[in-house]
């Protein structure tokens, strides 16, 4: 369906007879700041594909009327379908309707409801709390010494949790499910998000210690939920790091999933990370045999042609910028040329910029040489620069270090709207990429080398 413009024809369906039509109703009111549009969402393959957007009216009114194959979840939000950020999942099926509020911290029902999405609005009321302080983390402030005690209390009532039936058999054969992937995919959530501390491993919770992927690798049924293929890989990194293996690395997921459907949708969902055709062309080396429906080859051509028509483009000159390093002296990308550089936009306070530094430390071990340069551009504000100078000195930063005093010209620049950030600029001081893989890929390593050898 097109976007629609207003509320008014759904008042339209409304009023000529709701009963005539198959599909299901969806409208509410966005109180929440949106960018001009709501999205619905189906969830095919545990991923989010938009299938139809809402312009709100003057009174933030949005509506849709969709007609689903099949019974089951969807999402609806903002933003891009990639961000987990406001987005609610409730249930489609034919002949139903849904009128919600979203406000500024959660939503609400109105009027009346079918019993399954009356069902999720009470779980997601119990789970509000920890979704809050994973999710909306820019306004929660919320670090792990206070969210693992609010997460370990709810695990603890979550798994004494009754939810009401529905008599919609297939609904709650699944719901329970669902309330445990959610508890998850939370917990998870609150790990890859900027904090102002971060734990270490010993401080993780018994919530964490008892994730295992193999809960959720025997079936595909998990990609009924929104967002499948990153939990799964979450989920194996968390396992990992608690045994000591902070450099995981996909080989290692592999052999973990049991269902080869989701043998094959682990690789699409690391596939879609990769930032180098190079990087693709390896990738099908090693996990291309684990690519076996039809629908992911399609979709896997679709990425094919996405890295192949980056890789034409690059090669633009790179745009320079200069910064003081940790004497004050300002230092320029153009003072490198003749030497491919490696740059890593950063900031003290940027937990998964943290984690990336033992990878990065390694890589720089490895291909240390005259012929490659490691650059960190911090983009921490200038109240903080000597919280800076004293991080580099801690953690024994070597390479060139500088400071850029917040989200200054390299920010513009290259449009960085999120870090880390890693871009790569070879010996002529072209662009390779300016959304390279991060150090713990094994990419990153491929595509330097392969600039090192020019």
């Amino acid at each position: 369906m097109s976007t629609l413009k207003s509320a008014a024809w759904l008042l339209l369906l409304l009023a000529t007879g709701f009963e005539s039509y198959a599909g299901m109703i969806v409208k509410g009111v966005w109180e929440r700041r949106h960018e001009g549009k709501i999205s619905l969402y189906r969830i095919e393959h545990g991923r989010l594909i938009e299938i139809s957007t809402s312009v709100p009216d003057g009174g933030n009114r949005f509506g849709f009327y969709f007609e689903p194959k099949e019974e089951g979840f969807f999402v609806i939000g903002i933003d891009p379908a990639a961000s987990q950020l406001s987005k609610y999942t409730f249930y489609a099926k034919k002949n139903d309707q849904l009128d919600i509020t979203v406000n500024d911290s959660t939503f609400v029902l109105n009027g009346k409801s079918s019993k399954e999405n009356a069902e999720i609005a009470r779980w997601h009321d119990f789970v509000q709390p920890v979704e809050w302080k994973a999710v909306y983390f820019n306004r929660a402030r919320s670090i792990y010494s206070d969210f693992f005690p609010l997460l370990e209390e709810k695990a603890k009532a979550a798994a004494a949790y009754r939810a009401g039936k529905t008599g919609n058999k297939t609904f709650d054969a699944v719901f329970e499910q669902f309330r445990r992937y959610e508890m998850q995919r939370l917990a998870l959530i609150f790990l890859s998000t900027p904090r102002t501390a971060h734990p270490k491993t010993s401080d993780l919770s018994t919530f964490y210690k008892n994730m295992r992927l193999a809960d959720w690798s025997a079936d595909a049924g998990i990609l009924r939920f929104p967002f499948a293929p990153n939990v799964m890989m979450a989920t194996a990194r968390t396992e990992a790091r608690l045994k000591g293996d902070d450099n995981f690395e996909l080989v290692k997921l592999i052999p973990l999933v049991t269902n080869d459907t989701l043998k094959g949708e682990v690789v699409l969902e690391s596939e879609n990370m990769l930032r180098s055709y190079l990087g693709f062309q390896e990738s099908d080396k090693k996990y291309g045999q684990y690519i076996v429906t039809a629908d992911q080859k399609l979709r896997r051509t679709a990425i094919t042609e996405k890295l192949a028509k980056a890789a034409a483009k690059s090669g633009a000159p790179a745009i320079n910028f200069s910064y003081p390093d940790v004497t004050g002296k300002m230092t320029s990308l153009s003072d490198f040329k003749g030497k491919v550089v490696l740059v890593d936009v950063w900031a003290t306070w940027c937990g998964p910029c943290k984690a990336e530094l033992p990878a990065l430390k390694q890589l720089e071990q490895e291909l240390h040489g005259p012929d490659i340069v490691f650059m960190g551009v911090s983009v921490d504000v200038e109240k903080d620069k000597q919280k800076w100078l004293d991080f580099v000195k801690t953690e024994n930063l070597k390479g060139v270090q500088l400071f850029a005093s917040g989200w200054s010209e390299i920010a513009k620049y290259y449009e960085i709207k999120g870090i880390p950030r890693f871009m790569v600029f070879d010996k002529q001081g072209n662009i390779v990429s300016t959304d390279a893989p991060r150090p713990s890929s094994p990419e990153l390593k491929l595509l330097l080398q392969n600039e090192m050898k020019k």
